[in-house]
């Protein structure tokens, strides 16, 4: 199949012979009637319509009951109501398109005989209530009624409508008879009780008969939507026999030839070279796909299971190490083991290989030492040169050493804690452990997080160096604890200025050295300017304000942020807790009555200690600044 594939592909395509029908009238009449009789009512209708000879040849009296006739009575169709010929009757009932505008696939209406699209049933339609006041109300039987909405061809509703031509053609033969009486016409009155008569047991006739009409029409739809499905099927059976051949597993094949493949719902059941050679071209990449996203998706449960025994020895041992909860936040979680080179080729080897993790349990000790101290030289070595000085200390104690998360960064580290808005000092670089998605992974359509560190931020230590200044220190030599030390607040002088604009007293916060550059980041990436609180008075204010916003509030209550510093899985296995649910596990399980965080038996994980860190804000008037 395969080499006969290709030899469709290299040979040239024959030339495509013009289909010509000139020579089909001048065949003898009885063998076009033996081809007629072959085709379907609407290919009959569509051949009627061709041309002037054909149309003459079909619609002759003789035709009606050998051709259109027969045709009807084949298909099951009900008889022709009064006013229809066989072939008048033939194409309105196996035609689709609205008889005002021609509107392709339509529903008939066998109450009113019309087959009317939705728009123009709303421009046409006059309902029974709103007949037109200056028409005899007897002309009401002679028109025929529907009771499907213009908005809906399926469901009867309580109300009539009535087509504006049927109200206008029953009108004009109305009126027709009114002026004859006028004119003093004896036989008119008789002639219009005649046409009322006749016409009114027409309009009631189909009444009657319409609803079994519309079952046949219904039933119709229905075998030509099995016909359809039948084909479709086919269709669908063809191709994906056409890709097993070539070697494709079926669960791919099947994954995407399917009902929903746009390409397989219209076409014949049979597929020809040519057919084939187009569905291949569109269709093969995908069925390729989906075998490449079965497979890693196969290669991904593997490595999960093994991930799965792997860190169940890991938690094993971290167990027994006996370590207080702030060393072993530092240690590598499960994604950094995951991408560890002899971890990831335990988690790639073949399916069938046997894996042996004594080696790596063995050596879990270095691993976690290694880890922190490859991390720690990694972040060293990020912060650039020239934010250096041979008197620097370490430069991740730096005060202008800010790093922040990469924009590739997933939204939780972990599942377990959101990332800080800065990250500063190995305290807190290093326990957080900044995840991304995996590009492979993501292009297969799963989600696969890898570690990522954070990175050096070159405006915010910008701000940091600014503020740092600003207190009298060198930037090259400032720690974080010397910033903390001094404990100083700072005005942002940008949002002053924006605020002054409206209101000559307005609220302003009093920031933290620490929370001025969170601020930045939050607010003013590109510029802005910090101003040190100096007054006194100024600084009592605050203050005061930093000590009933303490008493005012309670974060700790409501924060996921706090580690039984005795154990390291804790309430929560591992993930930070409320600070009472990890006070009721200290007591519970490790018996100590009164637990606290200053002997060390609990500790607040410093990737949260930003969110219990806000600034006070105060009132101020626009003559306690100076802005030049």
């Amino acid at each position: 199949m395969e080499d006969y594939l290709d030899y469709l592909d290299l040979r040239p395509n024959p030339p495509r012979r013009r289909r010509d029908l000139s020579l089909l009238p001048e065949m003898p009449l009885d063998v076009l009637l033996e081809i007629f009789s072959l085709l379907e009512p609407k290919d009959l209708l569509n051949m009627a319509r061709s041309c002037k000879d054909f149309r003459q040849a079909l619609v002759k009296p003789s035709m009606m009951h050998v051709l259109w006739r027969a045709k009807r009575i084949e298909s099951g169709a009900p008889e022709p109501p009064e006013g229809f010929s066989e072939a008048k009757w033939v194409a309105f009932l196996f035609n689709t398109f609205c008889y005002s505008c021609a509107t392709p696939n339509v529903r008939t209406d066998f109450y009113i005989v019309k087959r009317l699209c939705v728009s123009c049933k709303k421009q046409g339609y006059v309902q029974a209530e709103n007949f037109p006041d200056n028409y005899d109300t007897a002309m009401l039987t002679c028109i025929p009624w529907t009771s499907y909405a213009p908005t809906s061809s399926k469901e009867e509703t309580e109300d009539f409508y009535a087509w504006t031509d049927d109200i206008e053609e029953v009108a004009t033969i109305w009126a027709t008879f009114e002026e004859r009486m006028l004119a003093g016409d004896a036989q008119a009155i008789t002639d219009r009780n005649t046409f009322e008569r006749e016409r009114s047991a027409a309009v009631q006739h189909m009444r009657e008969v319409a609803p079994e009409y519309r079952v046949w029409a219904d039933t119709l739809e229905d075998q030509k939507l099995n016909n359809k499905n039948h084909v479709r099927e086919a269709r669908i059976l063809a191709v994906r026999q056409c890709f097993y051949e070539l070697g494709y597993d079926q669960v791919d094949v099947d994954g995407v030839i399917d009902w929903e493949t746009p390409e397989l719902k219209t076409g014949k059941g049979k597929i020809t070279d040519r057919v084939w050679r187009n569905l291949r071209a569109k269709l093969e990449p995908q069925v390729v796909r989906a075998a490449e996203v079965r497979h890693y998706e196969l290669k991904l449960d593997l490595k999960l299971q093994r991930m799965f025994d792997l860190m169940t020895a890991w938690n094993i041992w971290l167990e027994t190490l006996n370590l207080p909860t702030s060393e072993l936040l530092k240690y590598p979680k499960q994604r950094d083991l995951w991408y560890l080179p002899a971890v990831s080729a335990l988690l790639d080897a073949p399916v069938d290989a046997a894996i042996d993790y004594l080696p790596i349990v063995a050596d879990f000790s270095n691993i976690a030492r290694n880890f922190i101290f490859t991390k720690r030289e990694e972040l060293r070595r990020s912060v650039p040169i020239a934010n250096l000085a041979e008197a620097s200390p370490d430069a991740l104690e730096l005060a202008t050493s800010i790093f922040s998360a990469p924009s590739s960064t997933s939204h939780l580290g972990g599942g377990d804690l959101s990332y800080p808005k800065i990250a500063l000092g190995w305290k807190m670089l290093s326990v957080c452990h900044l995840l991304k998605n995996e590009e492979e992974a993501q292009e297969m359509g799963f989600s696969v997080e890898q570690p990522v560190l954070p990175i050096f931020d070159e405006k915010l230590s910008a701000v940091a160096a600014t503020l740092v200044t600003d207190v009298g220190l060198n930037r090259y030599t400032a720690t974080i604890a010397d910033m903390d030390a001094l404990d100083e607040r700072f005005l942002c002088l940008t949002c002053i200025r924006t605020k002054l604009r409206y209101s000559g007293k307005i609220f302003v916060g009093a920031y933290t050295w620490k929370n001025a550059v969170v601020h930045s980041r939050e607010h003013h990436r590109e510029t802005i300017k910090f101003e040190r609180i100096t007054s006194e008075r100024l600084r009592q204010r605050v203050d005061r304000s930093e000590e009933i916003d303490e008493e005012r509030s309670d974060p700790d209550r409501y924060q996921s942020a706090f580690h039984c510093n005795h154990c390291f899985f804790g309430p929560r296995n591992g993930r930070p807790a409320l600070k009472e649910e990890v006070k009721e596990h200290i007591r519970t399980e490790h018996n100590i009555e009164d637990p606290s965080a200053r002997k060390g038996d609990y500790i607040l994980n410093e990737v949260r200690r930003q969110n219990f860190e806000k600034p006070s804000y105060i009132h101020m008037r626009e003559e306690e600044f100076d802005l030049d």
